[in-house]
């Protein structure tokens, strides 16, 4: 009888311009020795590469090391953690993404508002909207880019260009499965996006 271990640790490794190289999951440690197996690295040389960052994306707990590859197997790559990086990577990479939703306003007026995504990280988004929004403003919004789609709140925290109906919000209180969530699609996203 097989029984069903808890979930994969799913990583991405990044460069120094944080650009996602490749995913893996993560099949155990030893001191600073880190083994995953790769499973999606495309035209990726990590062998060539002298340090990279690698960062959890589906756990509740942020983890995160710069660090440099002590031996590749077939898909299996042990990497040495040189240096922990700090938690607030995780809500400040922005990845270019495009996608349509609404936002629903908490308060006021009912219609929901159309809007589009410039970009999305696990802390908030910039976004389209023709319709004119305030500071401060708190919204439903509705990512269709994370599986399965959530709805979370978000405040137009700035104004980036009136010019292009540009704004800048923040996500509040979100849980840290739904950041886990979001962290996972955006990765995802962004390397397939790239590799294609």
């Amino acid at each position: 009888m097989s029984r069903k271990g808890p979930e994969e640790e799913k990583f991405v490794f990044l460069d120094d311009n944080h650009q996602t190289l490749a995913s893996a999951v993560l099949l155990g440690q030893q001191g600073q020795t880190k083994t995953f197996r790769l499973t999606y690295a495309p035209n990726c040389d990590l062998q060539s590469l002298s340090s990279f960052n690698v960062m959890s994306v589906n756990s509740t707990e942020f983890m995160a090391w710069h660090g440099k590859v002590q031996q590749i197997r077939g898909n299996k790559v042990d990497f040495i953690a040189e240096e922990r990086i700090d938690s607030r990577l995780r809500r400040q990479l922005r990845i270019p993404m495009a996608f349509r939703t609404y936002l629903y306003p908490l308060h006021g007026r009912s219609t929901r508002l159309p809007i589009i995504s410039k970009d999305i990280s696990c802390g908030g988004m910039a976004f389209h909207c023709v319709t004119p929004l305030e500071d401060g403003a708190k919204y439903e919004i509705a990512l269709p880019c994370t599986e399965p789609p959530i709805i979370v709140r978000l405040e137009v925290i700035r104004t980036i260009s009136k010019e292009k109906n540009l704004y800048a919000g923040q996500f509040m209180d979100i849980l840290p499965q739904e950041e886990a969530m979001v962290q996972e699609s955006i990765f995802d996203y962004d390397l397939h996006h790239h590799s294609a």
